[in-house]
């Protein structure tokens, strides 16, 4: 039986702490009295029974029986990235529970996609099974997605809207349901279609969802489900099945922006001319069980971007400046007494200066505006319900000081937009305020990505759990430049920085010390000419300094107290070396009487049986070998190569061993024995051909890396075919026969994999990835060793 991806990994990662509830259970209920059956009384069987189950079910209700929190770790995939932008990880290792990254990067971040579930005091992301991040993502753009608006029901299920296809790797367009153990509710299923069309905002109402956006006929039907149905910019669906129901107001214009309910009226904001064939400027009030009547408003002469009710007055911001019938003059903001339907005094001497007001919240009797707006105050103001702006001033600033969204949570307003700090605190694009005392919270979730007009949104998801959505895309935003240290088993990263001040391309890990190679010239505040060595325990700098021209080294191996070092190189500590070298793991120098002469690049490097295997772009080494040779390890001396005949020759870029057989690849025809593209492998010692089950489509694909289990060996470099099967960026090959097998992870066409590394039933692939199995993804993907899922 097949297992969604969210199901096994849960499932593996929940299985100590079930075993662990389940032998407190046993070892309790064994030793108590069978008398004690009292529900609330520690001391009895029925207390632990009912401890085990609400564990179990993840009910966290109020009551006697306490609540065992879930909190084991759960892998959160973060991201390299540049100015914003996904980019690639050229090189990896992994060493005690953490794994080792260098690359083309100047940030990392969490690749939540545009939602993500983050603790209520930190707003770190949570990386526990209590809580799975969504993993938004937009196959559109092969991007993450965004989130415009999100609600919670009664029952604790949250429903978002945006611009997405996929959550956690499942199909959903636009509108889904997760259910309050964060996981994606598989019964609702609007099945909206495909379309460019923008949703703006969403409320829940009496088992209702009501959605509200620029869709209409002209650009299509909503859903063809359970028939092609039609609706114009408001629509209703089931809130348990997200069926589209009968409800069908007809509202023509360009769009509805928001909405707000009374509990029987639903009223609508936007840029419409008519609500049911009467004309209405802007704002409307529908029924919500009967969209067809038509009811009375005022009018607006701009468009409504925002509605609020408190006390039967409707509060609402956009970018008009006169209403009803432009015989009452507002400056962006103002109130409707919708008991008489009538604008009231307030506001009516307030000027507020900008392009538009975009959000609003009430909170007591104040009321916050924000928005495209310079005066009273940049992006925000504060304002009492009649109109008297208050003295608060945020200092909205960056770049641009727009605030687009507000989300009132408790006392704490949360805000969203694009802008760069307030109050003189570094805040990209999102902060929190605790409105009782004015001050901006330490409450920080540090957003890859500005947030843009209709992006953001905050809701309480559970007792310490904070459901961000927006156009970020990543969260937990860190500067660190070129390397990085991460946990294995949560993902995210430590605070060791050694900051080189330029690529990293080549790491090694050998006797508890980190190697590192690339173009830097300084690297823990200390001068070092492209190479470095670290004690992986206390982080202390090493002496180890040999010096190689900058990204000169290609590939990097320990074998019995030597480093191997294969390259480009024809110079070490400035003297004479040609691209192989043999060092001591503590000295600097390296070993004068180890001499071998290729003619070309060597890109890697295998130790077997005591002899060294050298691939490359060479062919003569110095006796002719064309990519591949066999050296003596103490000596370079030449021992052999392969007899096959190869044509349109390039270069060997990977190799590795397995079985007491050697796998090759890289970019070169095979033409005898064995024709094939790129993919070759040899029976050691002799390196005489194995025939296998197919190579690649042509020269222009190849495998980097290569690292295998007990089962499976795994390949990842530029593929988007091997023997016939489609897989892009990575595949597996049994270990035994050497054949391909099922195992795809569906990394996006056009992955590159740089490295590949089997640890603990996990597989873990660095390069160019911007998105696997529709899951958001920048440089790092971390797999399931068997059926491929990702955690």
């Amino acid at each position: 039986m097949k297992l969604s991806q969210s199901l096994n990994i849960g499932i593996m990662n929940s299985y100590r702490f079930l075993i662990s509830l389940f032998l407190i259970y046993f070892s309790v209920s064994t030793c108590k009295p069978s008398t004690l059956e009292n529900g609330c009384d520690p001391s009895s069987k029925s207390f632990y029974s009912l401890v085990l189950i609400k564990s179990l079910s993840n009910e966290r209700s109020a009551s006697c029986v306490p609540f065992f929190e879930r909190s084991l770790p759960n892998f959160i995939s973060y991201g390299v990235f540049s100015a914003g932008s996904p980019t690639e990880v050229l090189t990896a290792a992994i060493a005690k529970g953490k794994f080792y990254i260098g690359g083309l990067f100047d940030q990392i971040a969490a690749t939540t996609g545009g939602g993500a579930f983050v603790w209520s005091d930190s707003g770190t992301p949570v990386a526990s099974t209590y809580c799975p991040q969504l993993d938004v993502f937009n196959d559109t753009t092969s991007s993450f997605g965004t989130i415009n608006q999100a609600v919670l029901d009664p029952e604790g299920n949250l429903y978002i809207l945006g611009n997405f296809t996929h959550i956690q790797s499942y199909p959903r367009q636009n509108l889904a349901k997760i259910n309050s153990r964060c996981q994606l509710d598989l019964e609702f299923d609007a099945k909206l279609n495909p379309s460019s069309t923008i949703f703006y905002d969403l409320l829940y109402l009496d088992g209702r969802i009501f959605i509200s956006g620029d869709f209409q006929t002209s650009n299509g039907a909503i859903t063809n489900v359970p028939t092609t149905t039609f609706r114009e910019h408001i629509a209703s669906v089931n809130a348990k099945t997200g069926l589209i129901d009968s409800w069908n107001p007809n509202v023509t214009g360009t769009d509805v922006r928001c909405m707000t309910t009374d509990g029987t009226y639903i009223y609508i904001g936007g840029g419409f001319t008519a609500v049911n064939a009467n004309g209405a400027g802007n704002l409307g009030k529908l029924h919500k069980d009967n969209g067809s009547t038509f009811y009375a408003m005022v009018d607006t002469n701009g468009t409504v971007n925002a509605v609020e009710i408190k006390d039967g007055i409707l509060y609402i911001g956009g970018v008009f400046s006169a209403l009803n019938g432009s015989t009452v003059t507002r400056s962006k903001l103002a109130a409707i007494d919708l008991s008489t339907n009538s604008v009231t005094s307030a506001f009516s001497s307030l000027t507020i200066a900008g392009n538009a007001v975009f959000d609003i919240a009430i909170y007591n009797n104040t009321l916050f505006v924000a928005g495209e707006i310079s005066t009273p105050r940049l992006g925000i103001f504060k304002i009492d319900l009649l109109g008297t702006v208050q003295s608060n001033n945020y200092a909205i600033d960056g770049i641009f000081q727009n605030v687009y969204k507000l989300s009132l949570v408790g006392d704490q307003l949360f805000a969203f937009g694009s802008f760069e700090t307030v109050c003189t605190l570094d805040r990209k694009y999102f902060f929190q305020l605790d409105i009782p005392t004015d001050q901006i919270t330490s409450f920080d979730p540090k957003l890859m990505n500005a947030n843009y007009e209709f992006n953001g949104v905050a809701i309480k998801m559970k007792d310490n759990v904070i459901f961000l959505g927006g156009g970020f895309g990543a969260v937990d935003t860190r500067s660190q430049s070129y390397f990085a240290e991460l946990d294995l088993q949560t993902g995210q990263p430590t605070n060791w920085n050694p900051q080189p001040n330029d690529l990293i391309s080549n790491i090694l890990i050998a006797e508890n010390r980190i190697y590192l190679h690339g173009q830097f010239s300084l690297i823990d505040s200390t001068v070092r000419q492209s190479t470095a060595a670290f004690d992986l325990d206390t982080k202390a700098l090493l002496a180890w300094n040999p010096i190689f021209p900058a990204v000169s080294i290609e590939s990097m191996i320990y074998h019995q107290d030597s480093i191997y070092v294969g390259g480009s190189f024809t110079t070490v500590n400035s003297i004479s070396v040609n691209r192989i070298a043999k060092h001591d793991l503590n000295e600097s120098g390296f070993d004068p009487n180890f001499i071998t002469t290729p003619n070309n690049t060597v890109r890697s490097l295998q130790i077997w049986n005591e002899e060294l295997f050298a691939a490359g772009q060479f062919t003569s080494i110095p006796d002719a070998a064309i990519h591949l040779a066999k050296l003596n390890r103490s000596t370079g001396g030449f021992l052999g190569t392969h007899s096959d005949t190869f044509s349109s020759n390039f270069s060997a870029y990977t190799s590795f061993v397995s079985d007491n057989r050697l796998i090759l690849s890289g970019q070169y025809e095979t033409v005898s024995p064995i024709p094939g593209f790129g993919l070759s492998f040899y029976q050691l010692p002799n390196l005489t051909s194995i025939s296998t089950n197919g190579t690649f489509a042509s020269t222009s694909e190849f495998v980097r890396s290569i690292d295998q289990s007990e089962t499976r060996i795994y390949l990842g470099g530029l593929i988007t075919t091997v023997g016939g099967n489609a897989r892009n960026g990575i595949f597996s090959l049994n270990r035994q026969t050497l054949t391909i097998n099922s195992w795809d992870p569906k990394l996006e066409s056009g992955s590159a994999i740089r490295k590949i590394i089997f640890h603990e039933n996990a597989v873990y692939a660095f390069g160019n990835i911007v998105n696997a199995n529709k899951r958001y993804r920048s440089g790092i993907v971390k797999m399931e060793a068997e059926s491929g899922f990702l955690y």
